[in-house]
């Protein structure tokens, strides 16, 4: 896998970010590049708080 992630973990990675159990499945229709902008995104922000 040479250090890459695939999108099931990236969604767990959001998923405890977020602190949620939600169902977030329908972001797995997201290419790989989006959800890791995403988690980033998300880091930032939390970082802020």
């Amino acid at each position: 896998m040479g250090g890459e992630i695939d999108n099931a973990a990236l969604l767990e990675i959001i998923k405890k970010l977020l602190k949620t159990d939600a169902t977030l499945d329908f972001l797995l229709r997201l290419q790989e590049d989006d959800l890791k902008l995403l988690v980033a995104c998300i880091r930032a922000r939390l970082e802020q708080v």
